[in-house]
C-alpha cells in the first residue's frame, strides 16, 4: 500500500460500491427503515402502517405532485452546486467523492433511489415526524447524512440547502402524502447520482 498516494482512500470508497453491492446495501437497508419504522408506528403512534400512508389525495395526484416537486428542486439545487461557493466544497462529502468515482448503470441509479426514497420517507416522514415535527425531523436526517459541516461558508450554505430539502419534503408528506414525498425523493436521488458521475467525467 502506497502511504504517499492521498487518493487512494477515495479509490478504496469507489471499490466499495460495485452494483451487487449496492443492490444489497440498498434491499438490506429499506428492511431495516421498515422495520425500525414499524417499531415506532406500532409502540409509539399506538397505530398501523397503513396509517401512515393516509391521505386526501389519490395515489395519481400525489405521484404527479411528487414528480414535478423533485424535478423543481433538483433544478434549483443543481443551479446551486455548480457555483461558488458550494461547487468548491463537493468535494469535502464523502458521498459525493464515493458516488462520483463509483460506475453506476441506470438500473443502479434506479435501485437506489427507489430504496432510498421509499425507505427513508417512510421512516423520516412516516414514523419520526408526527412524533418531533418536521424542523427537528429535518434537522436528525440531515445530520445522519453529514451534510452539515462548519468549516466555511459553502460547507453551510450547502447544509442549509440540503435541510431546505429535506423540509420540503416534510411539507409534502404532510400536506399531500407520505406517497408524494417518497417519489420526489426518489426523483430527485436519481437525477442527483447522474449529475455526481456526469461532473467527474468532464
Amino acid at each position: 500500500m502506497d502511504q504517499n498516494n492521498p487518493k487512494l482512500p477515495d479509490e478504496d470508497i469507489s471499490l466499495s460500491l460495485t452494483p451487487g453491492k449496492l443492490l444489497v446495501m440498498s434491499i438490506v437497508s429499506a428492511n431495516l427503515y421498515l422495520f425500525i419504522s414499524l417499531m415506532i408506528i406500532k409502540y409509539l403512534h399506538d397505530g398501523w402502517l397503513v396509517e401512515v400512508f393516509t391521505s386526501e389525495f389519490s395515489i395519481w395526484v400525489q405521484a404527479g405532485i411528487g414528480l414535478g416537486t423533485g424535478c423543481l428542486a433538483t433544478g434549483v439545487i443543481y443551479f446551486m452546486i455548480h457555483r461558488d461557493p458550494i461547487a468548491k466544497v463537493l468535494p469535502d462529502y464523502t458521498i459525493f467523492k464515493a458516488l462520483s468515482k463509483a460506475e453506476l448503470t441506470f438500473f443502479d441509479r434506479a435501485q437506489v433511489s427507489l430504496f432510498a426514497g421509499a425507505g427513508e420517507e417512510l421512516l423520516f416522514r412516516g414514523a419520526i415526524q408526527p412524533l418531533i415535527g418536521n424542523t427537528f425531523t429535518s434537522i436528525i436526517f440531515i445530520g445522519i447524512h453529514g451534510y452539515f459541516k462548519f468549516k466555511s461558508p459553502g460547507h453551510i450554505l450547502f447544509g442549509m440547502i440540503m435541510f431546505g430539502l429535506s423540509f420540503m419534503l416534510g411539507v409534502l408528506s404532510q400536506h399531500v402524502g407520505l406517497i408524494s414525498a417518497m417519489i420526489a425523493h426518489a426523483v430527485y436521488d436519481v437525477i442527483m447520482l447522474q449529475v455526481i458521475q456526469s461532473r467527474n467525467q468532464q
